[in-house]
Parts: C-alpha cells; sequence; structure tokens
C-alpha cells in the first residue's frame, strides 16, 4: 500500500516531464524549419550559384512579375486637341473726327490701293505741298474734294481723284514715292481730316485746278484765277459750274 501511494506521484512527475519536452521540440522545429509564406512557395528563391552558372539569361530564372488586376471598363483619355492660332483683324484706321479730337496717327500706307480717303488726301498734301504754310496745304485738300462734288467728271470720292491722271506725284495707279519724313505726315494727316470735315475752303470759290509758279500749262489760260497761295495758283474752271448745275 505504502508502495503504491509513493510510485503515484512518481508516476505523474514522468508524465509531466515527457510531455515538456515534446513540447520544446516541437517548438524549436518551428524555428528551425519556419512555416513559408504563400508568395515563398509561389517564387522560390533560386541560389546565386545556380543563376551565375546559367547558360541562359539570368532573368529567365527569375519568377514572372505578379500581374495586377485592372478593371476593363477603364477608357483612355482624349488626346488634347492641338492649340489653334487666333486670327485677330487688322485694326481699322481712325475716322477724321478721331483724329481731330487727338486719335493716334497711323503710319502712311504702303499704296493706295483699297485706301480710305484720309489716307488718300494726306498723301497726296505730302507729296504736293508738305513744304506749305497751313493754307497753303489745306488749300490743296479743297482742290481734291471740290473735284470730287462734281458729279461723273472725276470721281466720286477722294481716292476716285487722286490717280496718275491727275497728280503728277504718282509713280502707278496706286503706287508713289516712299514717306520717310513723319513729322510731316503726321500734319498732312491732321489736314486732310479736317478738310473732310469742313469740306473745301470758301475762301478757294470753287477752285479745282492749281499748279506751281514755276510751270504755265496749255489749260491756265482757260481757268478763272482764284488766287496764289506760297508757290501754287488755284484756278476754278467754268465748266465745273455748268457740270454741276
Amino acid at each position: 500500500m505504502i508502495r503504491a501511494c509513493y510510485a503515484m506521484p512518481v508516476a505523474l512527475v514522468v508524465a509531466w516531464t515527457a510531455s515538456t519536452m515534446i513540447y520544446v521540440r516541437v517548438d524549436e522545429s518551428r524555428h528551425e524549419n519556419p512555416v513559408t509564406s504563400i508568395e515563398d512557395r509561389q517564387a522560390p528563391a533560386v541560389p546565386a550559384e545556380a543563376v551565375a552558372m546559367a547558360p541562359w539569361p539570368a532573368h529567365h530564372l527569375r519568377p514572372p512579375p505578379r500581374s495586377e488586376s485592372r478593371p476593363h471598363n477603364v477608357v483612355a483619355p482624349k488626346p488634347r486637341p492641338a492649340r489653334g492660332e487666333t486670327i485677330r483683324p487688322l485694326r481699322r484706321p481712325p475716322t477724321p473726327e478721331q483724329v481731330l479730337r487727338g486719335a493716334p496717327i497711323p503710319p502712311p500706307p504702303k499704296s493706295l490701293r483699297n485706301a480710305s480717303d484720309l489716307s488718300c488726301i494726306a498723301v497726296a498734301i505730302y507729296h504736293e505741298a508738305r513744304n506749305q504754310e497751313d493754307f497753303g496745304q489745306l488749300a490743296i485738300a479743297s482742290v481734291i474734294l471740290q473735284r470730287a462734288q462734281i458729279p461723273h467728271r472725276w470721281g466720286n470720292r477722294a481716292c476716285d481723284i487722286v490717280v496718275p491722271i491727275q497728280f503728277s506725284f504718282m509713280t502707278s495707279r496706286y503706287d508713289y514715292p516712299p514717306i520717310d519724313d513723319l513729322v510731316s505726315w503726321k500734319r498732312a494727316v491732321q489736314f486732310a481730316a479736317r478738310a473732310l470735315v469742313e469740306g473745301p475752303m470758301p475762301e478757294l470759290a470753287g477752285a479745282d485746278h492749281y499748279h506751281t509758279i514755276e510751270v504755265s500749262p496749255k489749260w491756265a489760260p482757260q481757268m478763272e484765277l482764284v488766287r496764289i497761295i506760297d508757290d501754287h495758283i488755284f484756278y476754278s474752271d467754268p465748266r465745273s459750274s455748268s457740270s454741276s448745275s
């Protein structure tokens, strides 16, 4: 009886010791052979020696990259349209009224093709009388406007008057010598604007012809002398009054 009682505790101690040893061995085996992840199982590592000794490129030994899932309904963005150029209309020349109010003077036109009456009269003043006083420059513009008031003879517009047949400074139907004196050009534009606003000068009494004092044209004796201004002589054609009536 005493031996049986003594054997029972000894058996319990032996059983507990055995279970502890089994647990320690299992736990140690986890560190010696750790459990690999799913990625490691799918892509086993290749030794460096095998990569160096392989007869084919090393990238063949590498595992294929994982494909990322992309939605099938993604639409590529449309290309941006090319940037177009904005075409701006040309700036309109100022009107005679705007010039008299101080608007910037436009540069000289390269020709009188499709030019305004302001430009045509200013070009005529510049080439015919830019060395004259103010009254003499206005007189040139007055002759042009006086001719435009006579229907069906010279033309109905100022630009119809300034043609090679009527003004000798024109080198062709629309061309003339270059304008390089911008100070004189500015004054010519101002006088042309004033003439277009005020009309022909009453002081010239309907004069529609003129010439310099250095020449004596054949038509002069048939005209009525009006007055001499600087180095220009102004005439009135008697046929002009009968044409306008």
